[in-house]
């Protein structure tokens, strides 16, 4: 009689509950910041702009003054750096867009509105047009206001806060430390060699892409069929790593030596077990000897290429800090597989927008890995379902 197996979700459940990586925080530069998650609020240290800047190419007045025309030019003041001289009553003041309003000033005019040419040396005197007060100037802390939470802890880094945090002064943001993972792949057939029963490895290369997408920075190991070999390269994947990940030797072999070495024929550390999966149903985990006492967190995953690819997104990609690997619900299109009663069958989809502007996943046609080269998304069916399911997004 074939044993129970166990539901995906609750698995994924039990290793959100003892496996997640714990954040750790770095403060990086500016340049190293893209991509990554803030880990703590982002305040701003001044006002933006700092003082009261003039938002168009024209003459800074006071407005009461608008009426006593022509007035005199009494200054020219360009976009640098440095406090103008206050202006005089009565006068106006030739200034750029972003250059700092002179104290007295509480108006810009633009060039267009008044009887200056907009190029050449500044006129003695100027005729401009009524212009409501306060217009095109932009007041100190307009923009932004001392102390404003200008990102939340979370939020990812783009290039419009690297170039707020730049404008406002800031050099260094404080970001979640990249989560440092370990791939081992296991497997005497994986030489890579052209001779009879060789396989290329890949796993490692795919897994590591997957993981490195989620800002996650991840080394590749590798290890033969011999369970002494195993734990000394396991010793070297654990130190300094947050998580290690194998791949292959779980399955009901003779030769599983993953199982062999850490089930409870091994050391007993790791817990083995199949999955109401297709495909990846054989999963594992547990920890690994830390250095001082310590332990790692160490998941298990197939050696079948899509078996491996469907835990990681299952499995591995929720550990990480700030992973967003929710499955979402999407339409389905096209025709789908009839799949087992009382399993999850995870299948390649890529997105369509359909004749009435909907979204949907349309499922790919083809074999092992092979779909997969064209997939968006890993489509989890359950049940008899046919209209819509539970999608990763890859």
């Amino acid at each position: 009689m074939r044993p129970e197996r166990p539901d995906p979700w609750a698995w994924r459940a039990r290793l959100l509950d003892h496996l997640a990586v714990a954040p750790r925080r770095e403060t990086v530069a500016l340049a190293a910041a893209r991509g990554r998650l803030l880990a703590t609020p982002l305040l701003a240290p001044d006002p933006l702009p700092a003082h009261p800047v003039a938002a168009m190419d024209g003459f800074a007045v006071r407005h009461a003054d608008l009426g006593c025309e022509p007035l005199e030019v009494a200054a020219e003041l360009p976009a640098r750096p440095g406090v103008p001289a206050p202006l005089p009553p009565g006068t106006a003041a030739r200034i750029m867009t972003g250059a700092p309003i002179p104290a007295g000033a509480d108006t810009v005019v633009p060039v267009e509105d008044s009887d200056a040419r907009p190029t050449g040396p500044a006129p003695r005197r100027v005729r401009l047009r009524e212009t409501p007060r306060g217009r095109h100037v932009r007041t100190a802390g307009e923009e932004v206001s001392r102390g404003q939470v200008l990102a939340e802890a979370g939020d990812r880094v783009g290039a419009g806060l690297l170039g707020l945090a730049a404008t406002l002064g800031i050099t260094t943001l404080p970001v979640w430390a990249r989560p440092r993972l370990t791939v081992v792949a296991t497997g005497d057939e994986l030489s890579g060699e052209e001779v009879p029963g060789a396989v290329r490895e890949s796993n490692g290369a795919m897994l590591r892409a997957v993981l490195e997408a989620e800002g996650a920075a991840v080394r590749t190991l590798r290890s033969g069929d011999d369970p002494d070999q195993l734990h000394r390269v396991l010793d070297g994947a654990a130190r300094g790593a947050d998580l290690v990940v194998t791949t292959g030797g779980i399955s009901q072999g003779a030769v599983d030596v993953v199982k062999a070495a850490l089930g409870p024929r091994g050391t007993g550390t790791s817990r083995f077990v199949h999955l109401a999966l297709r495909p990846g149903g054989p999963q594992g985990a547990g920890t690994l000897p830390g250095p001082s006492g310590t332990t790692v967190p160490v998941v298990h995953l197939p050696g079948t290429p899509v078996g491996a690819l469907v835990g990681a997104q299952l499995f591995v990609r929720p550990l990480l800090p700030g992973a967003d690997a929710r499955p979402r619900r999407v339409d389905l299109t096209g025709t789908l597989p009839e799949i087992r009663p009382g399993t999850t069958t995870a299948l390649p989809g890529r997105l369509r927008l359909g004749a009435d502007g909907r979204e949907a996943v349309e499922i790919l046609e083809g074999s092992r890995l092979a779909p997969y080269g064209r997939a968006e998304m890993v489509v989890l069916l359950e049940g008899q379902e046919r209209g819509s399911a539970l999608a990763i997004r890859l």
